[in-house]
């Protein structure tokens, strides 16, 4: 397909770029503005925390840890998670600086989308067969940068980890909430949800530009809305109970349209680049671990469980993405065009 569309089209290139001095300018100031107070008081936290950790942890390297000590452990692990959770923005600006200082060269991550417009007037048909000139079509590539792409996501998801870090600070969840429909009648827990289901569509997104490039913008919308809505369904099915016969089936329909959507896009697009490839397996994983944390079962389930496996995921596709924006990306895959 692509050789075919090299020899009958004429090639169109559009460009998007974003200076980084300018968006860490803006988001420093943005964090500073919104965040700064809260973070430097969970930052302090945290190492008061993790200190006494240690100092018990040295203490008991023979008895083990007390209940005391784990609990002081599991709030510092807490901290962190949610540190890391707020700062992915910073953490993904910050990357290729940190390869720049230590490479001496800023690493470069353009992504590409792919859009082909056929010149019907210089078709011509036979026998339901196209033929027609170099200007057949024409292809037009639209290049933005890695970090324009996922930035959405870390923005979103810095978003929905402070919302729920807010509620446990008000005590929310101190009573042990289960993961039902009751615990979203709290306008808080339904500001949580929009932001993360934009989150996960957000996620979804880069994970198939990034394995699919070049593609079509409207592809990848098309089978990210695809992926986004199907999972919305185990979303709101998560927090019901006893369901039947029938929605049981119905879910699992909407697993193998997950499957068969995923692997039809990953067959179609992915090449041989390993960023690419490690972008379809980043998407199997990623579809696998939502389906898994929200795959309802007879027995209740605490709301704070539902919310780490999610926090864990976006937190972890926060690694892979971070760790992408400081890997000379252009250089190792030709440029990022196939």
């Amino acid at each position: 397909m692509h050789n075919l569309l090299a020899r009958r089209a004429s090639g169109i290139y559009v460009g998007l770029s974003m200076e980084t001095s300018l968006v860490v300018g803006v988001l420093a100031f943005m964090t500073a503005l919104v965040f700064c107070r809260s973070l430097l008081e969970c930052a302090h936290n945290a190492a008061k925390l993790a200190g006494a950790g240690a100092s018990a942890c040295a203490e008991c390297a023979e008895c083990g840890l007390h209940y005391g000590e784990r609990e002081r452990w599991r709030h510092a692990l807490l901290a962190l998670l949610v540190l890391w959770g707020v700062g992915k923005p910073c953490a993904l600006l910050l990357a290729p600086l940190a390869r720049e200082w230590a490479a001496g060269a800023a690493p470069l991550w353009s992504v590409y989308f792919v859009d082909v417009a056929l010149n019907l007037s210089a078709v011509a048909r036979a026998n339901s067969t196209l033929a027609g000139g170099p200007a057949a079509a024409t292809v037009t590539l639209r290049r933005t940068e890695g970090l324009v792409l996922v930035m959405p996501f870390a923005l979103l998801s810095a978003s929905s980890t402070w919302t729920w870090a807010t509620l446990k600070g008000e005590g929310f969840f101190d009573a042990d909430q289960v993961w039902d429909a009751e615990l979203f009648v709290h306008r808080g827990m339904q500001l949580y949800e929009v932001v993360y289901a934009l989150e996960v569509c957000a996620l979804l997104f880069a994970l198939l530009c990034i394995a699919g490039e070049p593609v079509g913008l409207g592809d990848a919308t098309l089978v990210g809305a695809t992926l986004t809505l199907a999972l919305f369904y185990f979303f709101a099915g998560s927090r019901a109970r006893g369901q039947g016969v029938a929605d049981s089936i119905f879910g699992l329909t909407l697993v193998a349209l997950v499957v068969s959507v995923a692997v039809a896009f990953v067959a179609e697009h992915t090449r041989g680049c390993w960023v690419q490839q490690s972008g379809a397996a980043a998407l199997a994983l990623a579809l696998l671990a939502l389906t898994l944390a929200h795959a309802s079962g007879p027995e209740e389930r605490a709301a704070g469980e539902v919310i780490l496996l999610r926090t864990l995921i976006s937190s972890a596709a926060g690694v892979y993405l971070t760790a992408l924006a400081a890997v000379d990306r252009d250089a190792q895959c030709g440029g990022g065009l196939w």
